[in-house]
């Protein structure tokens, strides 16, 4: 049977602790933003039951939960033991001082059995966002995206090995490539047909959510990547998806970015992304719903002599490029893999002090998307990329350290994509409060920080 303490038995409770609770504790600014009865209600849903034993009040189990994800508690065990002996956290929950705070086994089966899920969290990840946006103080001009990753809770050493049976389709870019073909006179490429291909997976026995990241070591480990997009005004969390650490940012933020437009109603206009975004695909994406992107470029190794790169030649036409010696570069065929072959007259090469191998022509080899890339680097060097350039540090990378060094987000603390997506938005929902009770004390002496007041005073 649902039960909750109402508002006069919470005051009462409070009454005890008068003296002794930190009235500046950020936990005291977060009581004043959260909307209480709202929350009542979305936990009414999850106890249908009308009969029966009371239940230990939710919103209680909630704001510990909440203590534990502000002060990056280890474990809930951990943060009932302090919440027993702290008066400020007894005066946040509102309990007596002869009230036994509820058993972390409780807790967790409430987290686990009751909610079942992340969706709770997100509903009021979203809700939270909503009032936020309403106040002003969401900026949809700048938004910032990255990825970080987490260390899953396995063992690196125990590894199961297994194949999976993959299909290996044709590329996509197959109709572009022969259009290029067709134009200048090259028989069309015909479609390959399906392949089956064993693909080798590493899964710890123990998470199989979890993938192998060599990002920070070498034989690699278990992890979650948390994909994140924050606003570029106060830098605020607006979204989180987490994902197996095989599954590249690019893949993840399109979705992302259509789930703020039904949120918000709108796009951004500019987005700031670091080199991992560096993919032709998404960049049209990108391109295709009217954001300006700055996005670091991705030095891709090759062996080409300084003083002959291939971004040292310079287009005469279409079909034909100059090298830097002067000499011409005619356009001979569009691979399948997706590249245009240039190639001199022959022999025109020999003697070249910029020559690879003497005696041997060189090949120009360009992207059938180079037109996107030459877009995307025009953006890029412009004045407003290079302030674009100078946001990410202060914005997004700033709110990974703040989840990781005060909110112990740098290990995933459960096993399993969905349990570890509810301990990113638990963390993020606490950010977005202490930047919003921080932003609402500040009204009160008469700081206004919104975006509206910030864009009319620029």
């Amino acid at each position: 049977m649902f039960f909750s303490h109402t508002y006069q038995e919470i005051e009462q409770n409070r009454a005890f602790y008068l003296h002794m609770y930190d009235a500046s504790h950020q936990l005291v600014q977060i009581d004043q933003v959260m909307d209480w009865h709202q929350l009542y209600k979305k936990l009414k849903v999850y106890y249908p039951q009308r009969i029966g034993r009371p239940t230990a009040d939710p919103v209680v189990l909630i704001k510990i939960l909440m203590i534990q994800m502000l002060e990056g508690f280890r474990s809930v065990r951990f943060t009932c033991k302090q919440v027993q002996q702290n008066a400020t956290y007894r005066w946040f929950l509102g309990i007596s001082p002869f009230q036994k705070v509820p058993d972390h086994s409780t807790i967790s089966k409430f987290l686990s059995n009751r909610l079942g899920g992340p969706a709770f969290w997100q509903e009021l990840f979203c809700d939270h966002l909503r009032a936020i946006d309403q106040e002003g103080f969401l900026s949809h001009d700048i938004w910032v995206a990255d990825e970080t990753e987490l260390k899953a809770n396995a063992n690196k050493r125990k590894r199961e090995v297994y194949y999976t049976q993959t299909i290996v389709q044709e590329e996509e870019n197959l109709e572009f490539i022969n259009e290029f073909r067709e134009r200048y006179g090259k028989k069309p490429l015909r479609a390959k047909k399906e392949k089956n291909v064993l693909k080798r997976v590493h899964q710890s026995p123990v998470d199989a959510d979890a993938r192998l990241s060599v990002k920070h070591e070498k034989r690699g480990r278990f992890a979650y990547f948390e994909h994140r997009v924050v606003d570029a005004l106060h830098n605020f969390i607006i979204a989180s998806e987490v994902t197996a650490a095989n599954i590249p940012g690019h893949q993840v933020l399109p979705a992302q970015l259509d789930h703020l437009r039904e949120l918000f109603g709108r796009y951004c206009t500019e987005i700031a992304l670091d080199s991992g975004y560096y993919n032709a695909r998404f960049i049209k994406k990108i391109f295709s719903r009217k954001i300006f992107a700055y996005i670091a470029y991705r030095r891709i190794p090759v062996k080409e002599h300084p003083q002959c790169r291939r971004t040292q030649f310079r287009r005469i036409k279409e079909d034909l490029y100059a090298c830097p010696c002067g000499v011409p570069f005619y356009y001979r065929t569009t691979t399948r893999k997706g590249s245009h072959e240039f190639k001199p007259p022959k022999g025109s090469c020999q003697g070249c002090p910029f020559a690879k191998k003497p005696g041997e022509d060189r090949v120009l080899r360009l992207s059938i998307h180079q037109e996107t890339y030459n877009e995307l680097r025009q953006q890029r060097l412009s004045l407003r990329g290079k302030i674009l350039r100078s946001v990410r540090p202060s914005t997004v990378e700033l709110s990974f350290a703040h989840s990781k060094e005060l909110h112990g987000l740098r290990y995933a603390r459960y096993r399993g994509v969905q349990k570890v997506k509810t301990q990113v938005l638990m963390t993020a929902i606490i950010q977005n409060l202490k930047k919003w009770a921080k932003l609402r004390s500040l009204q009160k002496i008469g700081l206004h920080l919104t975006s509206h007041i910030i864009e009319d005073s620029i």
